[in-house]
C-alpha cells in the first residue's frame, strides 16, 4: 500500500462558510533556520450574515502600504454580523511577512525582495510569498464578487490619492465600478481596460469579477485626511453593493472625482543617473508637455550643473519619488492625462 502524502500547503484557521464574526490566521508553512517546523501568520477575518453579496477587502498587498491596513482593521472591529447581508472577507496584511518587516517586499523569499503583486497565481509549495498568492487565488478569489485592493505607494513613492477600475465590457458591472469611483471620494479616478499578468487584478478580472484598487498616498505613513475619506468611501461602496445594511448616516463623497486615464510610458520620468533628486513641482499640480520638473544633482561633483528634468507628457502630477537620493532607473515622477471615454 503506498504511503499517503501529507500536504504542507497553506491552511486557514477559520471556517469561511461559518455565520457570524470570526478571525484567525492563514498558516503559511515555513521551515526556517529559526523555526524548523514553524508557520507564518497571515491574518484573515470574516463577517457573514446569510445569503448576499461577498466583498473582499485587502490591505498591505505591499507590506509598507499602511492606509489600507488601517481601514481594513477598523471595518472589521466596528461592524457586526447584524450590520451586513452576505459576507465581507478581510485580508488586512496580505503580504504579511513584508508588513511585519516594514518593507514593500518580503525578505523571506529566495531573492529577499518578494513582491506579492508580481507572483500570482502563486505556488502552493513555493516560497512564502508564492504560497500566499496561491492561497488568495484558490481560496479567496473564487468566493468574492467584488474586491477592494487598498494600495498606497509605500516608502519610496508618494501618490496624489486615487481609485482605479478596469472596464470589463459588462454594462451593469462597469456601471457599478463607475459608481464606486464616485462614491469612494478620492480626488482622482483612473479608468482603463488593461491588467498586468502576475498581479491580483490579472487573476480577478478575467473571471468577470469587480476589482477596485487605490493609491492612498504613500511615503510610508498614514495621513488623516486620506484615511478618513477612504474609510467613508469603503462604507459607501459596501452599501452600494448591498452588503452593508447599517442605518448610519454617511457623508457625501469628500471629493468630486476627476477621471483620468491609465498612464503610459510617456507619462514617466526616470532617473538617468545616480544622484540627488530635487523636485520642483508638487503632487496634484497640473503640468504641460515639456514643462520643467526638477533636477538630479551629482553627489560627488557638486560644481557640475545638475541634470534638468522635464515632463514628457503633461497632466496631473500623480506620482513623486520620496527619498532624495536616486539611482538610474528609479521612477521620479509620472503624470496622468484626462480620461476621454
Amino acid at each position: 500500500m503506498p504511503c499517503p502524502k501529507v500536504s504542507l500547503a497553506p491552511s486557514c484557521e477559520i471556517d469561511l462558510d461559518a455565520e457570524g464574526k470570526h478571525h484567525g490566521y492563514v498558516r503559511i508553512q515555513f521551515s526556517s533556520d529559526r523555526s524548523a517546523y514553524g508557520w507564518l501568520p497571515m491574518p484573515i477575518m470574516s463577517i457573514k450574515n446569510g445569503d448576499g453579496p461577498v466583498a473582499v477587502v485587502i490591505g498591505a498587498n505591499h507590506g509598507d502600504e499602511y492606509e489600507g491596513v488601517s481601514v481594513t482593521n477598523g471595518l472589521y472591529q466596528e461592524l457586526e454580523a447584524s450590520d451586513i447581508k452576505g459576507q465581507i472577507i478581510f485580508l488586512p496584511a496580505a503580504n504579511a511577512p513584508a508588513f511585519y518587516a516594514g518593507r514593500r517586499t518580503s525578505p523571506l523569499d529566495w531573492t529577499g525582495e518578494a513582491n506579492l503583486n508580481r507572483m500570482f497565481p502563486g505556488n502552493q509549495y513555493g516560497s512564502p510569498t508564492e504560497m500566499i498568492a496561491w492561497y488568495i487565488t484558490n481560496h479567496i478569489v473564487p468566493r468574492g464578487e467584488a474586491f477592494f485592493d487598498l494600495h498606497s505607494a509605500g516608502k519610496s513613492i508618494d501618490h496624489h490619492p486615487s481609485v482605479k477600475i478596469r472596464l470589463m465590457g459588462d454594462e451593469a458591472k462597469d456601471a457599478m465600478q463607475m459608481k464606486f469611483l464616485e462614491l469612494f471620494g478620492a480626488p482622482l479616478g483612473i479608468v482603463g481596460d488593461r491588467v498586468h499578468e502576475t498581479t491580483l487584478s490579472g487573476e480577478i478580472l478575467p473571471l468577470d469579477k469587480i476589482y477596485l484598487s487605490t493609491e492612498l498616498g504613500g511615503a510610508g505613513k498614514i495621513r488623516p485626511w486620506i484615511r478618513d475619506f477612504a474609510w467613508n468611501g469603503m462604507k459607501r461602496c459596501l452599501r452600494e453593493m448591498g452588503v452593508l445594511q447599517t442605518d448610519e448616516m454617511l457623508p457625501e463623497p469628500e471629493h468630486k472625482v476627476a477621471l483620468k486615464a491609465m498612464q503610459t510610458g510617456d507619462h514617466y520620468i526616470f532617473a538617468r543617473k545616480d544622484g540627488m533628486f530635487e523636485p520642483r513641482v508638487n503632487l496634484g499640480d497640473v503640468v504641460e508637455d515639456g514643462q520643467f520638473a526638477g533636477y538630479v544633482w551629482n553627489l560627488k561633483e557638486p560644481w557640475e550643473k545638475p541634470e534638468e528634468l522635464h515632463f514628457n507628457k503633461g497632466g496631473v502630477v500623480f506620482c513623486k519619488r520620496t527619498p532624495a537620493l536616486c539611482e538610474i532607473g528609479d521612477t521620479l515622477f509620472f503624470t496622468l492625462s484626462d480620461y476621454e471615454g
